[in-house]
């Protein structure tokens, strides 16, 4: 799944959403902010670390585009290394990240994500970010893309914008200037199976809890609240 987040400049998410984002998309984060003289860009493995360090560095440097990402695997090890943004090679300030599954052909034993792949060769041997100023290698990328979003954002002097959505019409801009490459940053009420498991807690209270499967595990659970281990949120 992924979860891509593009801001506007003086736009920010709200810390609830990216954790809620972070709990379904969980192996792997990462972020871009244009400061106004250079992009900073890290990547961890830890949401509560990312969230924490994109909000503070947002907040020191509202002005210019961001962009955060949530990962979901699905090509390539679950590692630092894979998660987005990539700087795209060759280039000056320049990253990419995406949400979706990309047509490229990884080799046996490459344990890079397709992402990956894109960032350091496709997009450098198409000319760079500023090839995407060509109608013609837009739509191409579009099209080879089709189902997927990615999001560049650059400093190249020689590129025509700061920040590129390829796809964009697949996400959703919100009434705060922040585009959303899906809804999985929204919390979601799911209907569970109608397994009921009966418990005795003193002499006389019996709780009734609806399981969603048959490895349910009631210590997991206090006062129907349970506990992200990725971001530690609340659900």
């Amino acid at each position: 799944m992924c979860l891509l987040v593009v801001c506007n400049p003086n736009s920010t998410p709200s810390k609830d959403d990216l954790k809620m984002g972070a709990c379904k998309n969980p192996h792997g984060f990462g972020f871009a902010i244009d400061t106004g003289s250079g992009i900073i860009s890290e990547r961890s493995m830890s949401a509560k670390k990312s969230i924490k360090r994109f909000l503070e560095l947002r907040e020191q440097y509202p002005n210019g585009y961001a962009m955060w990402h949530a990962r979901y695997a699905t090509h390539g090890v679950k590692n630092e290394l894979n998660c987005h943004p990539f700087k795209v090679a060759g280039e000056h300030d320049t990253y990419l990240a995406h949400n979706g599954v990309l047509d490229i052909h990884i080799p046996k034993g490459d344990k890079r994500s397709d992402t990956r792949i894109m960032a350091e060769e496709l997009l450098p041997r198409l000319g760079g970010v500023s090839a995407l100023d060509d109608d013609y290698v837009y739509d191409m990328i579009s099209s080879w893309a089709s189902g997927s979003k990615v999001a560049i954002m650059t400093n190249d002097p020689t590129a025509q914008y700061k920040i590129y959505i390829i796809n964009e019409s697949l996400g959703s801009w919100d009434d705060n200037g922040i585009w959303w490459s899906n809804n999985s940053y929204k919390s979601t009420v799911s209907t569970p199976r109608t397994t009921t498991y009966n418990y005795t807690y003193g002499e006389s209270s019996v709780y009734d809890i609806v399981a969603t499967d048959s490895h349910f595990d009631p210590s997991l659970y206090e006062e129907n609240k349970f506990e992200c281990p990725n971001c530690e949120a609340i659900s």
